[in-house]
């Protein structure tokens, strides 16, 4: 895709496109096979010209790196999402070890902990969740965490080490306490449709109240349809509506969210290219 300015205009003449980042998003997934350059392409045209991919279990890094490199303004993240647990062994963790020092990704991510379907396999889930932030320290990365139905383990896991990466929570969906730990820790929080549904007052509170520095932008596409948008598949055009939805929500400018929003994700994960 050609190369952009950082601000241009919409088929409106009045309407400005900021630049945007997509912080996480699932674009490897079969659900984009068929017009995966398009709705990049239409992503772009609104501003959305950066992409953190992320390749959440073994089965999905090759693919995640497979699609940084046929896509400028494409990055990615690699680890074993929570729910991967089962995969993680020795020569998983070497294969990881082996693809941060070769491809260096943005962040190893998405780990964590999810207790959504059962509490079963959590000391498995602390165990991988643990070796992966470990993981990040030697490499000097940051995290992307997963967090479901499991904020106190999430914590606990977190208080109790001495030290921890760089942290982004993805698709915030905390309480308090979670709220403090990460303004006490300058830690990152991820918005996207999950904080634009009816039912996440709560999430939207917080959000409304803690520091613009702390926030970035996020679909998790294919997945976590805004609300009020049609279709069952998600995709990075939504991120100017986000955007919107968190500029009416703190009475800011649209300007002013776009342009923290995409510090503040080139703060936690580097310079990242455009499209």
């Amino acid at each position: 895709m050609a190369q952009q300015s950082h601000q241009t205009r919409s088929e409106s003449p009045d309407a400005p496109v900021y630049r945007y980042v997509d912080t996480h998003c699932h674009l490897d997934d079969h659900s984009f096979d068929t017009d995966r350059r398009e709705v990049l392409e239409r992503a772009a045209s609104l501003g959305v010209r950066s992409w953190i991919v992320i390749g959440f279990e073994p089965d999905r890094w090759q693919s995640a790196i497979d699609l940084a490199s046929t896509f400028r303004g494409m990055h990615t993240v690699l680890g074993t999402h929570p729910q991967s647990a089962d995969t993680w062994n020795p020569e998983t963790q070497e294969r990881l070890t082996g693809l941060l020092q070769s491809h260096r990704p943005r962040a190893v991510g998405e780990i964590g902990i999810d207790l959504f379907r059962s509490q079963d396999g959590l000391r498995e889930q602390v165990t991988v969740f643990n070796d992966q932030l470990d993981l990040a320290l030697d490499h000097d990365l940051p995290v992307v965490i997963h967090m479901r139905n499991a904020e106190q383990e999430t914590l606990e896991v977190l208080r109790n080490r001495q030290t921890n990466p760089p942290l982004l929570f993805h698709s915030f969906d905390g309480g308090p306490d979670l709220v403090r730990f990460i303004l006490e820790n300058q830690a990152m929080m991820g918005v996207g449709g999950l904080a634009t549904r009816a039912k996440s007052a709560t999430i939207r509170e917080h959000i409304k109240n803690v520091p613009l520095e702390r926030l970035v932008l996020e679909t998790d596409a294919p997945y976590l349809v805004p609300a009020r948008r049609k279709g069952s598949r998600n995709t990075p055009e939504a991120i100017p509506a986000i955007a919107q939805f968190l500029a009416d929500l703190r009475d800011s400018s649209l300007e002013t969210i776009a342009r923290q929003t995409t510090m503040n994700a080139e703060r936690f994960f580097g310079r990242l290219n455009e499209s």
